[in-house]
């Protein structure tokens, strides 16, 4: 009986969660000449974790065009609780991608008077083996020859791991090494965007928030937000009810793959194209993708692939299936572009500037596909779709002209 009445919980709040996102898109509609609420300024750019150290670094750095001095770097101080760190008597100097010893890259060092002030982001991408602990001993040695303190911020919404940072460092440098949110960091922004005097700057700060909220933390427009978390703490069995399709959302997703990946089998079974895929597509790891493989051997196939883990920017193309070398990118790589240039004329790729791709493009660009699939319902629900116009019929489209109109020994670097 009490299952039959978790069924019944989870049925009702499905549709009444159904009707409110209905009721929502909605009001969307009816309001978006004026309000403009689906408008994202940061989708018009390919955002990865360079682009974001960019963006913060420009805020940190006090002397920058944003005007605003150092109303950005004092409020980070004191979110890491160093608001002492700040100094007047020097210039703060803000670095991108500074390079140490071991040829690693800290992705921001904030150099102060008083403090060194390392950032290591990590919106989506996997930590690297003692990559934390080779910053902190690095941070440790240069902060004691100058005599000044030192901080080495994860910016991340996972925790610290044992493969980035070993339990065994000194205790003295570990507690110099402090966790930090996305979370964190849009509230950071948000209280800094109170203050902001430059409309333009105003404008570049909330399309940055709006960013980190909905493409890092996940979170779902704000409206929508507020009245789906007073439906659900509304009862106990909401919110049990909530909680077991958050507990089952990674086997919907695999089986959502699963389902996708068949469905296309069969439909290019009739040119012999072979579908393939890695073990991170029903992970979401990062380099997630399925490949359409033209021929057996092929040393190139047509890929789709998640570059950051968490189903984030996607892209599609001519990939190498594996690592290529300066002869294949020489003999290979242009040939193949020129072919998929002349065949696909309305696609806006990139041309051979990678070292796997020799002809690519993002998802959104080339194909009104999202790069961004995370939690997006309308990305997602894709995989379910079947017929004319559905990614998948697009997909089966596209290798059909590659197989009728490209020359399919260009895929073969060894004739």
């Amino acid at each position: 009986m009490e299952k039959n009445d978790d069924w019944g919980n989870l049925r009702e709040l499905l549709r009444s969660t159904v009707l409110l996102q209905e009721s929502y898109q909605h009001a969307k509609k009816r309001y978006s000449k004026k309000i403009a609420p689906d408008f994202r300024l940061f989708r018009f750019f390919n955002i990865n974790e360079n682009t974001l150290s960019k963006c913060f670094a420009f805020l940190l750095k006090p002397d920058e065009t944003h005007g605003q001095g150092e109303l950005f770097l004092n409020g980070f101080y004191q979110l890491i609780e160093r608001s002492k760190a700040i100094t007047t008597k020097k210039q703060t100097e803000v670095y991108t991608e500074y390079t140490i010893s071991g040829s690693r890259r800290i992705d921001i060092l904030i150099d102060g008077e008083n403090e060194l002030t390392a950032i290591e982001n990590k919106p989506w991408a996997v930590d690297q083996k003692d990559q934390l602990q080779d910053y902190a001993q690095w941070l440790a040695v240069e902060s004691h020859r100058r005599g000044i303190g030192w901080s080495l911020i994860y910016l991340c919404n996972n925790d610290i791991n044992e493969f980035s940072l070993s339990s065994d460092l000194a205790e003295e440098i570990k507690r110099n090494v402090k966790p930090v949110t996305f979370i964190q960091v849009e509230r950071w922004l948000s209280h800094c965007a109170l203050y902001i005097e430059a409309p333009a700057v105003r404008c570049f700060v909330d399309a940055l928030i709006k960013f980190i909220r909905e493409d890092i933390n996940g979170d779902i427009a704000m409206e929508l937000q507020n009245e789906l978390t007073e439906k659900l703490v509304a009862s106990p069995q909401n919110l049990r009810a909530a909680l077991s399709i958050a507990q089952n959302i990674r086997q919907v997703k695999e089986r959502l793959w699963r389902d996708f990946i068949i469905h296309l089998r069969q439909q290019l079974l009739p040119i012999g194209t072979q579908v393939v895929t890695n073990d991170e597509l029903s992970l979401g790891g990062k380099y997630a993708s399925f490949s359409l493989l033209f021929k057996e051997g092929d040393d190139f196939k047509l890929c789709w692939e998640f570059s950051t883990s968490d189903y984030r920017n996607l892209a599609y193309g001519i990939c190498s299936v594996n690592e290529p070398d300066e002869k294949i990118h020489l003999e290979c790589f242009p040939a193949i572009a020129s072919a998929m240039s002349d065949v696909f004329p309305e696609i806006d790729a990139t041309i051979g500037t990678t070292e796997w791709w020799p002809w690519w493009c993002h998802a959104d660009v080339g194909m009104d596909v999202p790069r961004n699939w995370n939690m997006d319902a309308e990305a997602w629900s894709l995989l379910l779709e079947r017929g004319e116009g559905s990614f998948a019929q697009t997909i089966v489209s596209m290798a059909k002209r590659i197989h009728n109109e490209v020359d399919l020994s260009l895929f073969r670097a060894t004739n």
